[in-house]
């Protein structure tokens, strides 16, 4: 059993696609420069922001700075209002801390905004520590698992990172921890194709599974 859960947010705990698509193309219009629509965010998502810019699009790092100011600039003005609770999550939340566990997130969403829109959808009283993303973007996805680690007093054996995509799949392997990976999200569509991956220790199809999976 592990002793730390932690939890990827977007496309794990939340729907933010909307929101996540609109805090894009707003960046890429205020500097006049092409926006691929789905075909750019479908990559991105879940990837730090500054991989987005620069590895994916190819802006260089002047750039990517900036564009990072005007997607965040959007994602607090509007587009964190733009998501939603997967239903089943809280049930989900409630089960696993009904069994004594340290709950955490590792999200490279920045934390202020994690801490807002936890607080919002009421899941925010389930987490013993919320670790996002610092206002300059340095923190990677191992980076946020540590935090929650320290937090939680865990070692790598005693903790599961639940998350969506391939980046949460990277970063639970830096660390030595295990990943389930869910399949409703943004990145895995379906549980045959997340167990492809080595890094891959168990695939959840819903939130209700992820409990499940996890003895709660």
């Amino acid at each position: 059993m592990y002793h730390c859960i932690l939890f990827d947010m977007d496309g794990t705990l939340v729907n933010s696609y909307e929101g996540i698509y609109h805090a894009y193309a707003w960046a890429f219009a205020q500097m006049k420069l092409p926006f691929q629509g789905d075909t750019f965010v479908k990559k991105a998502i879940g990837a730090p922001l500054s991989f987005a810019f620069e590895k994916l699009y190819g802006l260089n790092s002047e750039q990517t700075a900036q564009a990072i100011r005007h997607y965040r600039a959007y994602y607090a003005r509007q587009g964190r209002r733009e998501a939603f609770a997967y239903p089943g999550i809280r049930e989900t939340l409630q089960r696993l801390k009904s069994t004594g566990r340290f709950l955490g997130t590792a999200t490279l969403k920045n934390q202020q905004f994690a801490q807002e829109m936890l607080a919002e959808f009421g899941l925010l009283p389930f987490f013993d520590a919320v670790c996002g993303a610092d206002q300059e973007g340095r923190l990677t996805k191992a980076d946020l698992i540590r935090a929650g680690m320290r937090y939680a007093g865990a070692y790598p054996e005693d903790t599961i990172l639940v998350g969506d995509s391939v980046f949460d799949a990277q970063g639970a392997v830096q660390v030595g921890a295990a990943f389930l990976a869910v399949c409703y999200g943004f990145g895995f569509q379906s549980i045959r194709q997340a167990k492809t991956l080595p890094e891959v220790t168990m695939a959840a199809q819903t939130p209700a599974e992820i409990a499940r999976l996890l003895r709660a």
